[in-house]
């Protein structure tokens, strides 16, 4: 299982790079406050998620998160959205906001329905957690166990990704 420690190092250099890249306020869809806090503490993330948050949000969703997304979340609850990351504004949600996709607000019906070959018979409807959203336009999906996959990125713009898990993101670093 991944160590937080592991993911704290590579979040800090996401964000050190991130940041760096950045060129002004427009680079980000934050409100005022956060910006100058993250621009204070040259980080894109949030407060670490506390294991009562972890426990309740499992609860809730009536399943144990992956190890790897957990010790994650033990790092940072969630990630704020900036230009270059992953390919638009797009933002990892706190784990009180972590919610199965056919529950969210995200229309994953046309999205299935344009790319159900790249899916290979994965439900995002009924079988992932969205964890992540972007403008309006993007959605990051988790496929807490089943399938061949364990991340989902999709962009209206740019189409569907699917990444290998965190664990394996982990694994290869």
């Amino acid at each position: 299982m991944p160590k937080p420690a592991n993911w704290k190092k590579l979040l800090r250099e996401l964000s050190d790079n991130l940041l760096d890249e950045a060129q002004d306020e427009a680079d980000f869809c934050l409100e005022p406050e956060v910006y100058e806090r993250v621009i204070a503490d040259h980080w894109l993330g949030r407060p670490p998620a506390s294991e009562e948050a972890l426990r309740a949000a499992e609860a809730r969703l009536g399943l144990s998160l992956p190890a790897d997304y957990r010790a994650f979340l033990a790092v940072s609850n969630g990630w704020y959205g900036c230009l270059m990351f992953p390919n638009g504004l797009a933002s990892l949600l706190p784990v009180e906001e972590i919610q199965w996709s056919h529950a969210s607000k995200a229309d994953v019906d046309s999205v299935m329905e344009d790319h159900a070959p790249e899916l290979k018979g994965v439900d995002l409807g009924r079988e992932t957690l969205l964890i992540g959203e972007g403008d309006g336009n993007e959605y990051i999906f988790l496929h807490p166990g089943k399938g061949p996959w364990g991340v989902c990125n999709w962009d209206y713009e740019i189409g569907i990704t699917l990444f290998p898990s965190f664990e394996a993101l982990m694994r290869s670093r």
